[in-house]
């Protein structure tokens, strides 16, 4: 009698380990699915979102982060203009205006040098009595650019008036004058000093 075989069990095939290319062909639509909607949700948050949130008003108009920017560089700009404006015109020496103020200073005289001037031209009106015209007041308004002169002819006898008007004449056409206001012409009688005309001269200076 012959002895029966036992059949031998068949085992299943084993599964092989994945692969990494598999591993990443898997993961690959999830992790395309999730940029795509991370990409839309930047994007909606960009345009729709953060601008409603970081917008604000100045100077009545509303404006969002880059409109803010731009509104800067135009006030800095803006200031920079108005600075360099400032600075050539008011504050060095090298202004126009400053310039033009210091030379006007210096081409014209003082008050001082004027009235100094204005005595010379009175003791020449009537060189054999220098003393005639006496300058005794002086008033000057640095805002109008007027000098007035006050003072009195006398020793000339009766013809103080007419050294007066030659006076007022010569005054009137003095570089440094520009018009003036000639005085009232009177003679007063006076028993210690005789004749005299006592005047008040507005002069406007150039």
């Amino acid at each position: 009698m012959t002895e029966s075989q036992t059949p031998t069990p068949v085992l299943p095939d084993q599964p092989s380990p994945p692969t990494l290319g598999h591993i990443f062909h898997r993961m690959s639509l999830p992790v395309l699915l999730f940029c795509a909607v991370f990409a839309t949700a930047l994007g909606v948050s960009r345009i729709a979102i953060l601008p409603a949130l970081t917008a604000v008003e100045v100077g009545g108009v509303v404006r969002d982060a880059s409109g803010l920017k731009s509104h800067a560089e135009e006030l800095q700009a803006t200031l920079a203009l108005l600075q360099e404006d400032r600075e050539e015109e008011v504050l060095p020496q090298g202004g126009t205006v400053y310039r033009s103020l210091v030379d006007t200073k210096i081409g014209s005289p003082s008050v001082t040098e004027l009235l100094q001037i204005f005595r010379t031209i009175a003791q020449s009106v009537v060189p054999q009595a220098n003393k005639a015209i006496s300058i005794t007041g002086v008033h000057h308004d640095a805002l109008k650019k007027s000098l007035t002169l006050s003072g009195d002819v006398s020793g000339a006898g009766p013809g103080s008036m007419t050294v007066l008007a030659q006076f007022t004449e010569i005054l009137r056409d003095d570089p440094h004058v520009r018009s003036l206001v000639a005085p009232t012409f009177s003679r007063l009688e006076d028993p210690r000093i005789g004749p005299h005309s006592p005047f008040t001269i507005v002069l406007t200076l150039q």
